[in-house]
């Protein structure tokens, strides 16, 4: 079978990862604990900048639920398939919640997706169909970038490191878009070729499973015009929504109007999350970053600093349902039973 469910707690790779993410976690907290008193902050400090949110954190919680709702129908899009969106929302819900609170990120995330619809669908189908979705997810969030690190050089004044980070930004991003026209328009079988290569009869017979596979996503790639349509909808409202909580939140933070500031942490959003996917829940990586970019924009460190403290909340809420969801969908019995 090309997806396996993972190994128990008593195998020796489990032990290796939950040390990782112990170890990586712990790294996070540190971070936080560094940048909380670099700024000089307390426990009433925190408390009063979540006490500025106040039951706003119901709309943000809402606008990222429907952001949810977008990745979940453009995955269901791509599979081709009568998948209630409801179990698709359930699935990437629960997955996400995943890839947040361990190391592995989209190894972990993506297959747990598809594992929780197999009831549904063929895991390896429902997988092709989330390989595709990332891929055209990842082509958004690469533009998205290059358009808030282009309005971040263009309207601030940015200190060397923070300028140099950003170039480092939009020439990782301008790869991303390469890669992903190189791959639309060659469609390479990478992953089978490299095996192909390998001596043995079992090289080669995953060789083949990992084509049919390569194939599966080609397919999901080529719906008609409409299909893929509808899934730039879905990328670009997902964007769209995220650039609203995030203004919101510094709103509510900080009294800013302007639209830039939260262009430019959402733009960093996007890049901590793929440069940093490994940390789980991106503890330290997020409220430092946005904290320093607070301060190099000309806004108070503080205010970026509470910003991502109030993502982190938010991501605390939702890894809680995606655990409980993946409790229940396990204590289910089968399908016929």
């Amino acid at each position: 079978m090309l997806l396996q469910m993972p190994p128990t707690p008593q195998q020796p790779g489990s032990r290796r990862r939950v040390i990782l993410t112990l170890l990586l976690a712990a790294a996070g907290v540190a971070v936080l604990a560094w940048t909380i008193n670099r700024l000089g902050l307390d426990a009433a400090d925190l408390r009063a900048g979540l006490a500025d949110v106040g039951w706003w954190f119901v709309a943000i919680l809402l606008l990222s639920f429907v952001r949810f709702v977008l990745r979940a129908r453009a995955w269901v899009e791509l599979t081709g398939l009568p998948i209630p969106l409801r179990d698709a929302l359930a699935a990437t819900i629960s997955g996400d919640a995943i890839g947040n609170l361990t190391p592995l990120g989209l190894i972990a995330s993506e297959p747990s997706k598809a594992l929780y619809l197999r009831r549904q669908a063929d895991p390896a189908h429902t997988l092709a169909a989330l390989v595709a979705e990332n891929f055209f997810y990842s082509v958004s969030v690469a533009i998205y970038v290059i358009v808030a690190a282009a309005a971040m050089f263009v309207v601030f004044d940015l200190p060397p490191a923070v300028a140099r980070a950003g170039q480092v930004s939009l020439a990782g991003m301008a790869i991303v878009l390469g890669a992903a026209g190189w791959l639309a328009i060659a469609q390479p079988a990478v992953a089978s070729g490299l095996l192909a290569r390998l001596p043995g009869a079992r090289a080669r017979r995953l060789a083949d499973k990992f084509r049919a596979f390569e194939a599966r996503i080609y397919g999901a790639t080529g719906h008609r015009r409409q299909s893929l349509l509808m899934v730039a909808g879905c990328d670009v409202g997902f964007h769209l929504l995220s650039f609203v909580e995030c203004w919101l939140t510094f709103w509510l933070l900080a009294g800013e109007t302007s639209l830039l500031p939260a262009l430019v942490f959402d733009g960093f959003n996007r890049v901590a999350n793929v440069v940093f996917k490994a940390v789980p829940l991106r503890v330290g990586v997020e409220e430092g970053g946005t904290a320093l970019l607070a301060a190099a924009i000309g806004l108070v460190a503080s205010d970026g600093f509470m910003l991502g403290i109030v993502r982190k909340v938010r991501m605390l809420v939702w890894a809680g349902v995606g655990l409980a969801l993946t409790a229940v969908r396990s204590a289910a019995p089968p399908t016929g039973t």
